[in-house]
């Protein structure tokens, strides 16, 4: 018997959902205060973290990580916390964390293309390339990043980059996340079973019992029918 209404709505769907919602909520008084560069990058993302749903429902696949989670969670540790919260001036290492779990999120969405290309039979790639992909994407994500960055230091004259250091460090770190997961990906390819790749969450009605007890109001109903 299948579930109606919100009862088929992930934990994780419902949690970014509602970090989105929040990150909505800011765009008001971002805009009050004249912050439109903030109030658009928050748009932009908002926007990017729908891609992996609009992905599952375009190819009828069932993606193997929990990605408009990861992205939405990204995008809030950076705006609510790193941005109106102000980590990023209270927490030195605030920066690094969120730059490397960043680049493992952005290195996922290669892997994700990848995946999908190759699950289609758009094309058909040997393990190594695979990898080879999903690093290159984070790389080259990584060095717009900082483009994106001097480019907003210049224009704006603020100091984002914080110097040579900090951006090659970046870059390492892009290099870092880029390899984990592209081996990640590697062996998740190999080795998964289809049923495997289901996602892992529970339905809300399931986790807090609504679903059982539906199910037990409409048996009683049927008996009294």
């Amino acid at each position: 018997m299948k579930n109606n209404g919100f009862l088929n709505i992930s934990i994780s769907t419902a949690i970014s959902w509602l970090m989105k919602v929040i990150m909505i909520g800011m765009l008001p008084y971002a805009a009050y205060k004249g912050d439109y560069l903030f109030a658009v990058a928050t748009i932009v993302a908002i926007a990017l973290s729908i891609l992996p749903s609009v992905v599952e429902r375009n190819y009828s696949i069932t993606l193997p990580f929990e990605l408009d989670f990861l992205i939405t969670l990204l995008i809030f540790l950076h705006t609510f916390f790193g941005e109106w919260l102000k980590f990023y001036d209270r927490l030195w290492i605030w920066d690094k964390i969120l730059h490397l779990y960043g680049t493992a999120v952005v290195s996922m969405l290669a892997f994700m293309i990848v995946y999908t290309l190759h699950y289609t039979k758009k094309i058909r790639l040997t393990l190594p390339l695979v990898g080879l992909f999903t690093i290159t994407f984070a790389m080259a994500v990584g060095g717009l990043w900082e483009i994106g960055e001097f480019a907003v230091d210049k224009i704006f004259n603020k100091d984002t980059q914080n110097g040579l250091d900090n951006t090659m460090w970046d870059l390492i770190n892009d290099l870092i996340g880029g390899t984990f997961v592209a081996i990640m990906g590697i062996i998740y390819i190999r080795y998964s079973k289809p049923d495997e790749r289901k996602k892992l969450t529970r339905p809300l009605g399931e986790v807090f019992g609504i679903e059982k007890k539906i199910n037990r109001i409409r048996k009683h109903l049927r008996k009294r029918q």
